[in-house]
């Protein structure tokens, strides 16, 4: 029996033991699948036993207490303190230890604990230009190069060339080694840094080479380009040499150094505030906008956007433009938008905001066709456009003789352009067109003009005209926004227009992409046309040649939800010739063509 109760026992205890051999060769299994070997050694820290994951946090702690421990670099007589983060120095972590094998018991009874890791260190990378830019900041390094001969201007604005001088390079590859091989280990250290003695890269000799190739850079006349009335400016560098310097650039990594244009930015400075500032320097206009006793709209003010050129952008491109030889760039400009007061009765009619202003100049138009302009554009100043409502320019427009205070001035008609009361409304209408435009309102009818008018493209340039005649052509657009739209108009400096609508945006907007100018036809030969009105033999000019030519642009509007509608504005313009009549008075045959 006690034997028995032995035998029973062992079981029993061997059975217990077994269990918790399994137990613990299946935990070891789980703890050890997917780990580094025992071992495994990045850099002198010690990963084994530990996930990828883990082994990388460990590895990134190490990293930062390397990178920021401060040391002593050195050149000549010069001394510095740094740390090893400044110099460039990146570790490809990941990159290191993705490659490395870990240990795989999943389908093993028993796991591998023989197998031993690697030793290995970070994959370092250095960035050359951090590198170099510490060494300047802290030592001046850049004081010890070899300085290449360079062109400069003397005070009598004469181009010459300055010799270049003979300094020291630091032994770039020697010192990139040497970190290489601190940052291996993570192990900071003090640096000295080499130099030996260099020649300039280019001497005087070889810039007198390259003398007519920036005589050429500098005799390049660059168009500044005025984004809002198309009367540009030009500019040459050569005749402008008190604005420029040189100075050496990095062209690329495979490229060689080249010596870059650099314009003086008081000089710059000063010609905007000479020439350019007062059209593109405009303060902001603040407006407010309410009703009268008798319930009419009164506008003080006018909501008229401002302009700011944008100088250190100007002083860029024009460099650019410069060394790239470029012969036009457009003067960027910043809009600086007005407050806006309005009434709350107004308010209530949707009147809260701007939506668009149309904007034409006429600068040198006779003083009846400036008369005429601001007698037609105050008839429209206070206008409420109802929602849903078509609104017609020419029933706004109301009776256009002298005794509504027009006078006579050139209308295009079939017989010629000739003088007749109102003349110059169509600068009005065309104003109104182009608010209608940048509102994004439906266009029901607009008709262009016979040929193209100077005064209609001196903003924008030409296609965007809107010609007007009682009794027959017209500009209406449908007011469908939800809220009421009011007009204002405004005249300034007797020669720039603006209507500008007032309502609640809907979340439309809009991009204008012209004008595409094609077709060019000449006007062919004069016209000479018999008349009974003048004396026999006399001669009078009653139409000038104009080319003819199409003229294409695209409104794209881009409403709340996101979907987009191309309209496409196409105008024809009439080639026109000279047209003369000849005076017959007192002859009763009828010649109407006399060549």
């Amino acid at each position: 029996m006690k034997i028995f109760k032995k035998i029973i026992l062992s079981v029993l205890v061997g059975t217990i033991s077994g269990m918790f051999f399994a137990a613990a060769v299946l935990g070891a299994r789980i703890y050890l699948d997917g780990k580094l070997p025992r071992g495994t050694v990045i850099s002198g820290v010690r990963v084994g036993f530990l996930t990828k994951e883990s082994a990388e946090k460990l590895l990134f702690a190490a990293e930062e207490s390397f990178l920021n421990k401060e040391i002593t670099i050195s050149v000549k007589e010069k001394t510095a303190v740094s740390t090893m983060k400044n110099l460039g120095i990146e570790f490809a972590t990941k990159e290191t230890i993705e490659d490395l094998k870990t240990i795989d018991s999943k389908d093993k009874i028993f796991p591998d604990f023989s197998t031993k890791g690697e030793t290995k260190n970070l994959i370092v990378k250095i960035d050359v230009k951090k590198l170099i830019k510490e060494l300047d900041d802290k030592l001046k390094i850049k004081e010890f190069y070899p300085k290449s001969a360079i062109f400069y201007v003397d005070e009598k604005k004469n181009l010459l060339i300055k010799e270049g001088e003979a300094g020291y390079v630091i032994k770039e590859e020697k010192l990139i080694k040497e970190i290489n091989q601190h940052a291996e280990i993570l192990t900071a250290g003090d640096l000295k840094i080499e130099i030996s003695p260099a020649p300039p890269e280019k001497n005087k000799e070889d810039l007198e080479k390259e003398r007519p190739e920036m005589i050429n850079k500098l005799s390049n006349t660059i168009t500044l380009n005025d984004p809002v009335y198309r009367d540009n400016w030009y500019l040459k560098p050569l005749k402008r040499l008190d604005w420029v310097e040189f100075e050496w650039r990095e062209k690329s990594e495979d490229a060689e150094n080249f010596i870059a244009v650099t314009i003086k930015k008081e000089k710059l400075n000063e010609f905007l505030d000479a020439e350019v500032s007062k059209w593109l320097d405009v303060k902001p206009d603040d407006v407010n906008i309410s009703t009268n006793e008798k319930g009419e709209v009164v506008i003080t003010g006018v909501g008229k956007d401002g302009m700011k050129i944008q100088r250190e952008k100007l002083l860029e491109d024009f460099e650019k433009a410069v060394n790239e030889t470029k012969n036009e760039i457009e003067i960027p400009i910043e809009k600086i938008v007005p407050k806006i007061t309005v009434s709350e009765d107004l308010q209530k009619l949707g009147i809260k905001e701007r939506l668009s202003v149309g904007h034409t100049s006429y600068y040198g138009s006779p003083i009846n066709r400036q008369h005429n302009i601001k007698t037609g554009a105050e008839k429209f100043n206070g206008k409420i456009v109802k929602p849903e409502e078509t609104f017609s320019f020419n029933k706004n427009l109301g009776k256009v003789d002298g005794t509504t205070g027009y006078r006579k001035e050139l209308v295009i008609k079939p017989e010629g352009t000739i003088p007749e009361f109102g003349g110059g409304i169509c600068q009005v209408s065309t104003t109104m067109y182009r608010a209608i435009l940048f509102a994004g309102l439906p266009v029901v009818e607009r008709n262009e003009h016979t040929y193209a008018v100077s005064y209609y493209s001196q903003v924008l340039g030409h296609g965007l005209d809107a010609t007007i005649y009682l009794g027959g052509a017209d500009l209406k657009f449908l007011n469908d926004t939800k809220n009421s739209i009011l007009i204002q108009t405004y005249v300034d400096k007797d020669n720039e227009l603006y209507f500008i609508f007032y309502g609640t945006s809907d979340g439309r907007s809009v991009e204008m992409k012209g004008p595409e100018i094609s077709g060019y036809k000449y006007p062919g030969e004069t016209v000479y046309e018999t008349t009974q009105d003048l004396p026999k033999g006399e001669t009078k000019q009653v139409e000038k040649a104009h080319t003819g030519f199409d003229v294409l642009w695209k409104r794209i509007l881009t409403f709340k939800d996101g979907t987009k509608k191309e309209e496409e504005i196409r105008t024809h313009y009439k080639a026109v010739p000279n047209k003369i009549l000849v005076g017959d008075a007192g002859n009763s045959k009828d010649s109407s063509i006399v060549q």
